[in-house]
């Protein structure tokens, strides 16, 4: 799935796409944070420990690990959780109407960009492992880091990492730090009614509490003046080649089909949330028409061709390649003169 700051930006750029409803363009533009909620709501199981700890397996180039609800979000009827979720958004207590429509906004942002970008990352990921070996999520990750990379630098002109405004557009909630598991209890509220209605079951309060509370720490990991660094240093030509546009692809036309196909969820939505109606040949229609199969393993709509690569499970170990012999200069042996040794005199007393 592309990158969560790839994701917080997409988000971001909802009150901007022309193709969208007016209504949900103003409420995203109102209400930036539950936006941004909504854009890293499928992602925020993934955060399911302290930053610390998984930043050092990331470091290690450690493959990614297994969560059961960022699963299940990504790929266990994900047009059933949309569903709900909207359902939610517009009846659960406490919310204005500016902030329940930022919500649904955000959330339809997620998976209009996965939809049209992560067949391109599953490819460039697979594409690597054939080259250079490793586990998949391993390349997963590093094509997610670059194409988020020169995505940024390519539509806004630079890349907000590593800059202190990274870690506040990580805070996705009104209440609670980077310490503290404080949440509003109508997103609470909306959390465990979209769950339940479309799994039968919910996370505790308190562990969705700490992963929102990893993910605003996470951003404070990630606005430090050493990821900067890393950034500038690493946005070279060979990078944006591999990762971006290259004879095979071309990264901003996804990034396109992914603006369109917001387009086409934002009206869907949209018209479902206001339309209120959401009985189950409501919701069949709704999910029949926004075509939300899978996050992670998407049908290509509308999108550019790419070879198609399957998964590949556990680590790659490529065959040794036997470096050349390096050639050896030996110098010429050059005679050494000893010194001739002065004979001993023997002294008549």
């Amino acid at each position: 799935m592309p990158a969560p700051q790839l994701h917080l930006t997409f988000g971001d750029l909802v009150q901007h796409n022309p193709l969208c409803p007016a209504a949900l363009r103003k409420a995203c533009a109102a209400e930036p944070i539950y936006a941004r909620f909504g854009s890293i709501f499928h992602d925020l199981p993934y955060y399911y420990a302290p930053m610390v700890f998984e930043a050092v397996r990331y470091g290690l180039g450690a493959p990614a690990l297994d969560e059961p609800w960022g699963y299940r979000l990504h790929s266990v009827q994900p047009d059933r959780l949309v569903a709900s979720y909207i359902r939610a958004a517009r009846t659960v207590p406490g919310l204005t109407d500016a902030e329940r429509l930022a919500l649904v906004g955000g959330l339809l942002s997620h998976c209009a960009i996965d939809l049209a970008m992560h067949p391109l990352v599953n490819y460039c990921a697979r594409r690597d492992v054939e080259r250079h070996g490793g586990h998949e999520s391993t390349h997963h990750r590093l094509t997610e880091k670059y194409q988020a990379l020169f995505i940024h630098l390519w539509r806004l002109g630079d890349d907000a990492i590593g800059t202190p405004s990274f870690a506040e557009r990580c805070r996705i909630t009104k209440r609670g730090t980077s310490l503290t598991t404080r949440v509003e209890p109508a997103l609470l509220a909306l959390m465990t009614s979209a769950f339940k209605e479309a799994y039968g079951t919910a996370p505790a309060e308190l562990q969705f509490s700490k992963w929102v509370r990893n993910f605003r720490q996470f951003g404070i990991l990630l606005s430090t003046p050493i990821v900067a660094k890393n950034s500038q240093r690493t946005r070279t030509e060979a990078m944006r080649e591999r990762y971006f546009v290259n004879e095979v692809f071309d990264c901003r036309d996804f990034f396109a089909a992914a603006e369109r196909r917001m387009a086409k969820l934002g009206f869907l939505g949209y018209e479902y949330f206001v339309n209120g109606d959401f009985s189950p040949a409501a919701e069949a229609a709704f999910r029949a028409a926004a075509g939300i199969d899978d996050l992670a393993e998407p049908v290509p709509v509308d999108i550019p061709t790419i070879p198609h690569l399957l998964p590949v499970r556990g680590k790659v170990k490529l065959p040794r390649v036997k470096k050349p012999a390096k050639v050896r200069f030996k110098l010429p042996r050059m005679p050494i003169r000893k010194k001739r040794k002065t004979p001993a005199t023997t002294i008549a007393v």
